[in-house]
């Protein structure tokens, strides 16, 4: 495959992040061009004015647009809120009943059934945006990931849908088109998936992990299993609130709140250095009354992400946390002390040289939109028109799990340390 180059915007409640680049067999060579703004018309993940937020975008691609020297590139489109659903429906189609055997064209029908199915919570309210494939299966028992040439009286087809409001994806395209960016439905990705793309191992997906991305405003939830998506969600909660409970204890700004939190915050008043002090005690408070505010915030935000549905059933071991506030120093520390699970901080992956500005966890789900069609194929997203073709079609699970492993040869750059 060519290189192409490549255009995402992450719309966040913190910031609006555009970045344009080249990407090549699921790897970023390049980075063109970044354009970064403060969020306008955007809460916890929902549009309170369309026009501010398309300004905001408008602002973000224009500026990532005039770096690279670029025009007109396509953007995918991440999202995040707590309007996102998710579900993991099975599709059946039959084979051809005189030779028993799976072509290209069952395996057609199968995405076409799996395209055409509602989805159950208030289809009429809900739109269907990504639609990742999981597993065939061949007579119900036999799992394979490519069912082409097998024998079979019938296939089973199961994928991962992620819904997401409608009215909620009408304003977020209505403020896209507002800011002059060309886009449709199928070039919006939820962020979740897009920073799960980013910041985790195969081995992460194989062993079972529970993905957080925690933003100013929401927090996004990929939860994996068996090496593939299971669980996708969001919570109108982040690093917003614990700005808020900052400047409600100490009655202070909340501009000054947040400089406090990211100069002097952590979750261990014992660890904080000379340079972290100096931050708190401009505003007269102490490490122990500033780690109490923002331990309190946090446990409530881990233990709702650690609140599953009913259908996730055991939730896996293990946690990487990504998002702006994954920095607050001790995060790590204090989800393996506070709730006994392992933890890593998830720091953007296989960025090339030069672009250690995002190897931050506040860049995971940009940095995976980037990445988004090239490791999820065509059907990755809502738009299922897109590219293809049958070779494309057939092998696009294989892409889905074993295409990373392909890709991560060499040195790694951006890969998480072991802090605390």
């Amino acid at each position: 495959m060519a290189d192409d180059t490549v255009a995402c915007i992450d719309i966040g409640s913190s910031k609006i992040c555009t970045i344009i680049a080249r990407v090549a067999e699921g790897r970023i060579d390049d980075i063109l061009g970044v354009g970064e703004v403060a969020s306008r018309g955007v809460r916890k993940g929902l549009i309170v004015s369309i026009g501010d937020a398309a300004d905001a975008i408008r602002e973000s691609h224009e500026a990532a647009e005039s770096r690279a020297g670029l025009t007109g590139v396509r953007p995918r489109v991440g999202f995040s809120g707590s309007y996102i659903r998710c579900s993991n429906p099975i599709v059946t189609v039959d084979t051809d009943r005189s030779k028993q055997l799976v072509t290209e064209s069952v395996m057609k029908a199968a995405d076409n059934e799996m395209e055409g199915y509602p989805f159950p919570e208030d289809p009429a309210k809900q739109v269907k945006v990504n639609t990742v494939p999981r597993q065939y299966r061949i007579g119900r028992v036999h799992v394979t990931k490519n069912p082409l040439k097998m024998r079979a009286y019938s296939l089973d087809y199961e994928a991962h849908i992620v819904a997401a409001g409608k009215t909620y994806m009408d304003n977020l395209l209505d403020c896209v088109k507002e800011a002059g960016v060309t886009a449709t439905l199928g070039d919006f990705v939820a962020n979740p998936l897009a920073s799960g793309l980013a910041v985790l191992e195969p081995e992460d997906m194989d062993r079972g992990v529970i993905l957080a991305d925690i933003g100013g405003g929401t927090t996004g939830i990929a939860v994996y299993r068996e090496g593939s998506i299971w669980h996708t969600a969001a919570l109108a909660v982040g690093g917003t609130q614990i700005t808020n409970d900052l400047a409600q204890g100490l009655g202070i700004p909340l501009s000054e709140a947040e400089e406090l939190k990211k100069g002097g915050g952590g979750l261990y008043p014992e660890r904080v250095d000379a340079s972290r002090m100096e931050v708190i005690e401009k505003y007269k408070t102490t490490p122990e009354e500033l780690t109490y505010m923002i331990r309190a915030r946090v446990e409530e935000i881990l233990r709702m992400i650690l609140s599953r549905p009913p259908e996730v059933g055991q939730l896996p071991k293990f946690l990487v946390l990504t998002g702006g506030t994954a920095k607050l120093p001790g995060m790590k520390q204090f989800v393996e002390d506070e709730l006994g699970l392992q933890a890593r901080i998830g720091v953007p992956r296989n960025l090339p040289e030069g672009a250690d500005d995002l190897a931050d966890p506040a860049y995971a789900a940009a940095v995976g939109l980037l990445v988004w069609r090239e490791r999820t194929g065509p059907f990755g997203g809502g738009d299922a028109s897109e590219g293809g073709g049958l070779e494309m079609l057939t092998s696009r699970l294989d892409r889905l799990w074993q295409g990373i492993r392909s890709r991560t040869s060499g040195v790694i750059r951006g890969r998480p340390t072991a802090e605390s």
